[in-house]
């Protein structure tokens, strides 16, 4: 599982000898357990998620996005309206859960999670990804339809996703992995991650 965060001002490091390393474009603290890793910079939450190694990223935050499924969590019935935008797969009001409400708000998560890449292109079907969000919480419609979610190769530009035709998608795919196959020790490449600056 992995955790996405959202945090309205910068974040600091405790440690005081890695805060002398807070000018550095990335940081990685490291001990005999864990490695706590900063970099500066803005990156969408699409590319910080495909960038994650896990089954499941809870993504905490981001009250505005509109192309994944929410749990709301609320104080007031006026803050629980606010925040309503017809994803949502439950409400929790501020307080304790149950370990039985905990168990369906996770199986609602597991069965209809999802992450819409946010491109907009209406070729599912919908006017744009919110539309295809919506109709999926409500199980009128598979967010699978989406075109870019099924995409092999994703591509960033300055931290802008570039959308890709299919036909092209498999060029880049097929030409990456053909390339990568012929290197020593890349006979069964997984997933393959290139960065040029």
């Amino acid at each position: 599982m992995g955790i996405v965060k959202h945090a309205h001002r910068a974040i600091e490091i405790a440690d005081k000898d890695s805060r002398l390393y807070a000018s550095a474009r990335e940081v990685a603290v490291v001990s005999d357990k864990e490695i706590s890793s900063l970099r500066k910079g803005s990156e969408g939450l699409e590319e910080i998620i495909s960038g994650m190694k896990a089954d499941v990223v809870i993504v905490e935050g981001f009250k505005q996005d509109r192309t994944l499924p929410r749990i709301v969590c609320y104080k007031t019935p006026k803050e629980k309206k606010e925040l309503t935008l017809g994803l949502e797969l439950g409400f929790v009001k501020t307080g304790k859960l149950s370990a039985g409400e905990v168990r369906k708000l996770a199986a609602a998560a597991r069965k209809k999670g999802f992450k819409l890449p946010g491109e907009d292109c209406a070729k599912c079907g919908f006017k744009d990804c919110y539309e295809l969000a919506k109709a999926a919480v409500k199980g009128k419609a598979d967010a699978g339809k989406c075109v870019y979610a099924n995409a092999r190769a994703r591509l960033w530009v300055a931290g802008a996703s570039i959308p890709m035709k299919l036909f092209v998608d498999d060029i880049l795919a097929n030409t990456v992995r053909g390339f990568v196959k012929s290197l020593r020790g890349g006979q069964a490449p997984g997933r393959i991650k290139i960065e040029i600056d």
